[in-house]
């Protein structure tokens, strides 16, 4: 599976427009605030099946593709 592929599609449904991710990408980059990131995460779970640590601290969409693939594939 192409985490990021899916993350994009996650993503670009969020913000109602065709998004572009490279592992580099910041939720800064894309505007996210506090609440943006919160929900992301969210559908995320949803998607993935699974639950983030309440502590997660996530900067980049490559670190969040690690955390993925570490809970996805075991």
């Amino acid at each position: 599976m192409d985490i990021i592929k899916k993350l994009e599609e996650i993503v670009s449904e969020y913000k109602g427009e065709q998004i572009t991710l490279r592992p580099d990408t910041t939720f800064d980059d894309l505007g996210f605030d506090s609440l943006d990131k919160v929900e992301l995460l969210m559908k995320i779970e949803e998607e993935f099946n699974f639950q983030f640590p309440d502590d997660i601290q996530v900067g980049a969409v490559g670190e969040l593709e690690a955390i993925i693939k570490k809970h996805v594939n075991g």
